[in-house]
């Protein structure tokens, strides 16, 4: 399942506005990959913009690292902020589901980082 939402800013402005909101969160920043300057270092044009955001919580990684050390698969969480038909869209896959597909003991732990990626989604949109 993927999360997405609309919004008026541009790509810039989105991780602009993740890198302050993040914090009060609680989630820090760990990389910011451009895609699409990466792919244009390369010789080849997107034609869209496109940038990933690995963003983690420390103290929900301990928690979930230290049940099961398997889910560093899945870390840090992403939230991806692109263009497509003129409109930018921030999105992240479903953390709940991620974690369900590898220990579903901890669902519960997954879904309140879930819940509060979702609050920084809808703060910064």
């Amino acid at each position: 399942m993927q999360y997405m939402e609309v919004t008026k800013k541009s790509v810039q402005e989105v991780i602009d506005c993740l890198k302050e909101v993040s914090s009060k969160y609680k989630f820090g920043i760990q990389h910011i990959h451009n895609i699409t300057e990466t792919l244009k270092s390369k010789g080849i044009e997107l034609g869209n913009e496109c940038q990933i955001v690995d963003i983690c919580n420390p103290i929900i990684a301990e928690k979930l690292l230290s049940e099961d050390m398997s889910l560093s698969i899945i870390m840090p969480c992403k939230i991806s902020v692109y263009t497509q038909d003129g409109e930018t869209i921030i999105a992240m896959n479903s953390l709940v589901q991620l974690v369900d597909d590898i220990n579903p003991d901890l669902i519960e732990i997954a879904q309140d980082a879930q819940e509060q990626l979702l609050e920084i989604i809808d703060e910064i949109k």
